[in-house]
């Protein structure tokens, strides 16, 4: 289950009824636009989002399933000489699944679509550069998180994931949470970086990019996630 309380498998569990159907995706829908409201969008974008994806998946299983079960034969059409099969009770209920996920799919869409307009506004309003000198291969390093008069400092590595039995290469950003450095005149991103190589030995040259908003958005749920999907687009594209 979900944490807003919509299980995977809740299209089908645990009864297959519409009404209640209707009134679990109501609640849920109404939990995420709360945190959406909130400027919260991690994880909750990405749930919507694989909800969606299983109903639309379920929809190709469901009309496989549909066809391949058995009718009872009840005659012919004599205008037409086209076999008359009863409708079983699983075909029934098949069809109560098909009006949830014909219900579900457009409102998942569209709360979607709310949280991806929502992502690219805030996305909009925070600032990204690079701090220093930059080394000729930035796949580690640190990340500046600036919000009010302080930046938060994260270690940062873009791994390379193969799988082993078809070489397919996977690139993923990992993070780590350093400390926390107050804001001054004195003590500047430069200086921070300087403190970082001074402390951090390992990395005498690293990569170091600052993001900095004014937004009041909250730091775990939105401005991280957002931080690690910029940098990895940035440094993917530098490959």
């Amino acid at each position: 289950m979900g944490y807003y309380g919509l299980p995977n498998n809740w299209v089908v569990q645990p009864a297959i009824d519409l009404e209640l159907k209707q009134y679990t995706l109501l609640a849920y829908l109404q939990r995420i636009r709360k945190r959406f409201a909130e400027n919260k969008l991690y994880p909750y974008l990405e749930d919507v989002r694989s909800h969606l994806d299983d109903l639309i998946l379920l929809r190709g299983k469901k009309d496989m399933l549909s066809r391949g079960l058995a009718r009872e034969l009840r005659g012919f059409d004599p205008a037409t000489g086209r076999a008359i099969h009863e409708r079983p009770m699983e075909d029934v209920l098949l069809g109560v699944v098909d009006a949830v996920i014909d219900l579900a799919v457009p409102d998942l869409e569209r709360v979607l679509n709310e949280g991806v307009d929502l992502r690219s506004d805030i996305a909009g309003f925070i600032r990204f550069e690079p701090v220093g000198v930059q080394p000729i291969l930035a796949n580690e390093g640190w990340l500046f998180l600036r919000t009010g008069r302080e930046a938060r400092v994260y270690g940062y590595a873009l791994n390379v994931l193969r799988e082993a039995e078809e070489q397919n290469q996977y690139r993923s950003i990992v993070t780590r949470y350093v400390t926390t450095y107050p804001l001054s005149l004195t003590n500047t991103f430069e200086h921070i970086r300087s403190d970082l190589i001074g402390r951090f030995r390992e990395l005498p040259t690293p990569a170091v990019f600052l993001f900095e908003t004014d937004l009041g958005i909250p730091h775990i749920e939105t401005f991280m996630p957002l931080a690690k999907q910029r940098i990895y687009e940035y440094l993917v594209g530098r490959a």
